[in-house]
């Protein structure tokens, strides 16, 4: 008699752990990639990652597990280097897209004005930075102070926000544009058109390509992830 294997759909369980919340798989710590359990300080976020995991067929698809990346990214590497994230974050202090107005067509400059300048008026008044802007593509040299400011006020982030800011900052490109999402001054919309701004105003006049809307799709679904993200870490 030929004995057929059953295929058992695995368990996920959000248990207690010494104050904080795991995630087991059948009963033992689910792993990131780099071996380290998932365990948070925050229950909705592990419930959120566990119904993640509940939803995966047989084959496991890491492009649907946003949260999953954003956790696993905070404890394998924001969590090995955070200096060296800290530093890619600050990087974008002469090259943020923010900084670089259009000098034409006026319409253009007018949308960067009524979108952007907003987000560098809350940076200022939130963490007393003034950034240098201008016009053109070249890198804006800031004052001195801002990259020792910038990289202070990140420093005091854990780890699980650093990964997300990074996220939204790369999806975005711009740290003030992350700055925002994460603290909720802007949501995920606001953060998609203002970084999108550009393309989408050319779109107006020469009509939208299914390449570049495709391109927009996935940034405002990863930067609808980040928000969701951020939502859970204040929960």
């Amino acid at each position: 008699m030929t004995k057929h294997k059953i295929k058992t759909v695995p368990v996920y369980d959000v248990v207690d752990h010494d104050g904080a919340f795991a995630l087991h798989r059948d009963g033992r710590f689910l792993m990131t990639p780099a071996g380290k359990p998932y365990v948070f300080p925050m229950e909705k976020l592990a419930l959120a990652l566990a119904q993640e995991w509940r939803a995966q067929g047989e084959k496991v698809v890491p492009a649907t597990m946003p949260l999953t990346q954003l956790a696993a990214t905070a404890f394998d590497i924001v969590g090995q280097d955070r200096a060296k994230i800290v530093r890619g974050l600050v990087a974008y202090t002469d090259s943020d897209l923010l900084y670089h107005f259009a000098e034409e067509p006026d319409a253009l400059a007018e949308k960067q004005r009524q979108l952007w300048q907003p987000v560098l008026d809350w940076c200022a008044a939130r963490y007393g930075v003034r950034f240098v802007v201008g016009c053109g593509v070249m890198p804006l040299p800031q004052q001195p102070e801002t990259a020792p400011r910038l990289t202070a006020i990140l420093e005091t982030m854990d780890d699980l926000h650093l990964s997300g800011l990074s996220s939204a900052t790369d999806s975005s490109g711009s740290l003030a544009l992350g700055l925002a999402l994460a603290e909720g001054f802007k949501n995920a919309d606001e953060i998609f058109t203002a970084s999108a701004l550009d393309v989408l105003h050319q779109a107006i006049r020469w009509g939208r390509d299914p390449v570049t809307e495709a391109r927009h799709d996935a940034l405002l679904k990863d930067l609808s992830a980040c928000e969701q993200w951020f939502a859970l870490l204040k929960s």
